[in-house]
């Protein structure tokens, strides 16, 4: 049976990894608030008329998208280095890794802004 530690090579960047799964998981997280803090929102948003709230809600996730969007694009540069390990597998899995988390950090990024076309365009007992 092979050892666990002996799969991973000890050079392999950490950091990177990490980043690359930020990219990817934080758009569903800042999609999922935003639906349902959205609704608990939109509540309180008729009960005052105004719309500041469910305003402020859309804009903080479109802003994590953007984060993550970033935090993906940050890793292009290492990405075609390649200085921890000189395998294809690796390169081409954190490749598609980069480009999956930039699709989707824009799919939801364009789900976060039909909401708030939404907040615009209907009256705040409406939502």
């Amino acid at each position: 049976m092979p050892n666990p530690t002996q799969l991973f090579p000890s050079t392999e960047d950490e950091g990177l990894n990490f980043r690359l799964w930020v990219g990817i998981l934080l758009p569903p997280i800042a999609g999922g608030i935003n639906t349902m803090v959205g609704y608990a929102v939109s509540n309180y948003d008729c009960n005052v008329h105004n719309r500041h709230f469910a305003t402020l809600v859309n804009f903080v996730c479109f802003v994590l998208c953007g984060i993550a969007a970033f935090t993906a694009f940050s890793t292009r540069q290492k990405i075609d280095q390649r200085k921890d390990d000189n395998s294809l597998s690796l390169f081409h899995t954190r490749r598609f890794m980069f480009r999956l988390g930039l699709a989707i950090s824009a799919g939801f990024a364009v789900m976060i802004i039909a909401g708030f076309v939404s907040v615009l365009i209907l009256h705040p007992c409406d939502l």
